[in-house]
C-alpha cells in the first residue's frame, strides 16, 4: 500500500500498541489485579480491555465494578487501583519493545520538521513520565492523556496550535482513537497486529501492521515528506 505524506505536518499518535509493543502487558496486568474475585472475573475483565483499547483506566475500573463485580465504587477505592496498576505495568512499559520501525519513522519526521504528538489513555502524568525514561519526550511537540478523553484532547491541540485538520493524520490502534480523528475530521490510520483487534472491520481506514512500510519509503526517497 502506497502512503502519500508529503502534505501532512501535522501527525498524531495512539502510545501503547502503536508507538510500543505493551498491550498484552495492560492486559495481564488487568487480569491480575482483578485475579482474587476467580477466573471468570479477571477473564471478563481482559477480554473487555482488549475490546476497549484507548479508553481511560478509571473508566475500566468503573464498569468492572458496576457490570461485573456488582459494587459500588467510590474515588477512593479507584485511587487503590490506579497505584496498583501503575505498580504492576509502569516498569514493563518503560522496558516494552517498539513497534517494527515507529521510532525511526517518528525520528524521521522530527527531521523534516514535522510536529508529532502522543494522544492517549494513559494518565497524562503517568505517560509524560513513561516518555521521559525513555528518553523519547523530545520527539513530541506535546503528550496527553486521561483523565481528558481523546476527542477533546484532540480537539484542544488542534485549536492551541492552529491546525489545519487537512494537513494532520492519526495513527491509532482502538475505537476511540478512530472517533477521535473521525470527530475532528483527521485523516486516520489503523494499527492493526493481530486478527483480534478492535479494528480489523473498519474497512474505512488504510491498515498497517507496523511502520516498516513508510520506513522503506524514506530509504527509496529522501523527499518522501
Amino acid at each position: 500500500m502506497k502512503m502519500d505524506l508529503r502534505k501532512y505536518k501535522f501527525f498524531f499518535f495512539d502510545f501503547d500498541g502503536v508507538i510500543v509493543d505493551s498491550l498484552d502487558i495492560k492486559t495481564k496486568a488487568f487480569g491480575e489485579l482483578f485475579g482474587k474475585y476467580g477466573k471468570d472475573v479477571s477473564s471478563k475483565v481482559m477480554d473487555y480491555h482488549r475490546n476497549n483499547g484507548g479508553v481511560s483506566r478509571y473508566d475500566k475500573f468503573k464498569y468492572y465494578y458496576k457490570n461485573l463485580l456488582c459494587k459500588n465504587i467510590n474515588k477512593e477505592i479507584i485511587g487503590r487501583l490506579d497505584k496498583s496498576y501503575s505498580k504492576l505495568v509502569v516498569k514493563k512499559v518503560i522496558a516494552a519493545p517498539y513497534i517494527r520501525d515507529a521510532l525511526f519513522f517518528i525520528r524521521m519526521l522530527n527531521r523534516v520538521k514535522r510536529d508529532c504528538f502522543i494522544i492517549s489513555g494513559t494518565p497524562q502524568k503517568e505517560i509524560r513520565y513513561i516518555l521521559k525514561r525513555r528518553k523519547i519526550s523530545q520527539l513530541f511537540k506535546e503528550v496527553v492523556g486521561s483523565p481528558v478523553n481523546k476527542i477533546d484532547n484532540l480537539k484542544r491541540l488542534i485549536d492551541d496550535y492552529e491546525i489545519n485538520p487537512e494537513e494532520a493524520i492519526f495513527f491509532g490502534d482502538a475505537r476511540s482513537d478512530y472517533k477521535a480523528a473521525k470527530e475532528n475530521n483527521i485523516w486516520f490510520v489503523r494499527i492493526v497486529k493481530n486478527k483480534k483487534s478492535e479494528l480489523n472491520g473498519l474497512l474505512s481506514a488504510p491498515k498497517l501492521k507496523d511502520f516498516s512500510l513508510l520506513k522503506n519509503n524514506f530509504k527509496k526517497s529522501h523527499d518522501t515528506l
